[in-house]
């Protein structure tokens, strides 16, 4: 299938606390460098995410899509832990500037300019790596993709993201059928 590449990843390089989820960000930022010709990219979830209608009409340079969930991210109790995982500026951010009503933001869809995408696995990797999360003192698995995207996008990209429609179906809600979005998300 000419469609699809696959490239073979050595997990060993890196921590082997990683979850998928996380050590994926390495992967994808080594991946996109050593494709320059590539001007937009898309990293979406294998098994939940369908495409709807090519996204290519509506893409701008300055703007990264971005999955959004219907939960609220303040006091969500499964965010709230990945937040205290962190510790730290990342859960001081959590507990004090997080608006009522801000969304969770999904790492399941992801996309924009090179430019933009390799700013954003840029610090993803930086995020995933920084020294001073709490759970590096701790022997646990680190999990924390989706609190970093949500830290790095609402303090680092606000209003240079883009979610919902048309970018993607409303989350969790298997709207199989819509052909007015890029992507089906659940």
């Amino acid at each position: 299938c000419s469609q699809f590449q696959f490239h073979k990843v050595e997990m060993s390089e890196h921590d082997r606390r990683y979850g998928v989820n996380d050590v994926r960000y390495f992967f994808f930022e080594r991946l996109v460098i050593s494709k320059p010709e590539w001007k937009y990219v898309f990293i979406v979830d294998a098994f939940d995410v369908r495409i709807g209608m090519s996204p290519c009409a509506g893409l701008k340079q300055d703007t990264l899509y971005i999955g959004i969930e219907q939960d609220r991210l303040k006091n969500h109790p499964w965010m709230k832990a990945r937040f205290s995982k962190m510790g730290g500026k990342y859960d001081q951010w959590y507990k004090t500037k997080i608006q009522a009503k801000t969304k969770i933001l999904n790492c399941g869809i992801t996309g924009g300019s090179r430019p933009m995408m390799m700013q954003l696995l840029r610090r993803m990797t930086e995020v995933l790596q920084d020294p001073a999360l709490a759970i590096r003192k701790k022997q646990e698995d680190i999990n924390l993709n989706m609190a970093a995207l949500n830290y790095i996008i609402y303090n680092e990209f606000e209003g240079s993201f883009s979610s919902g429609a048309p970018v993607h179906s409303v989350y969790k809600r298997f709207e199989a059928k819509r052909t007015d979005v890029w992507f089906i998300h659940k």
